[in-house]
């Protein structure tokens, strides 16, 4: 019965374990220079900059909304630096970003959420957090993929 026990337990949810390559590939992706510039040609933000001004429902000198640009870049960097397919070791992504004040008992605030693939039969689940300070909170920037 105790064998039992243990088996049954340790098929649980899939653990998230913090991972050195997603926490990189965040915050290096937080320089990237993005297609959106704001007051003149070139000065184009940077993803992190670009994530403020979605934030604040901004929009580039173009007249393209900012979070179009963000949601669009987001996915390229995610594309390019992860290869998500279910014949690849990395089967799917969440991608979650939000505003969260200090020291509230408000709800986060979502600025992006992006995924792709499904979180199914998962072997392991691998992620990273960057968060970048803004007004009276963060933003906040997980990253999650599920692992074959």
């Amino acid at each position: 019965g105790l064998l039992f026990l243990s088996l049954m337990i340790g098929r649980g949810e899939t653990k998230l374990e913090n991972n050195a390559e997603i926490s990189y590939l965040l915050g290096a992706s937080m320089h990237y220079t993005t297609e959106c510039a704001l007051n003149f040609i070139p000065q184009y933000q940077s993803l992190e900059d670009l994530t403020e001004l979605c934030y604040n429902s901004g929009r580039c000198l173009n007249e393209v909304d900012s979070c179009i640009v963000l949601n669009e870049t987001f996915k390229e960097i995610i594309t390019k630096g992860l290869t998500i397919s279910p014949n690849s070791p990395n089967k799917a992504y969440s991608l979650n970003i939000y505003y969260r004040e200090t020291n509230s008992t408000s709800p986060d605030e979502e600025i992006l959420k992006l995924q792709e693939g499904e979180f199914k039969d998962c072997s392991s689940k691998i992620g990273g957090i960057e968060s970048r300070s803004f007004r009276n909170g963060n933003i906040e920037f997980e990253l999650e993929v599920c692992k074959g």
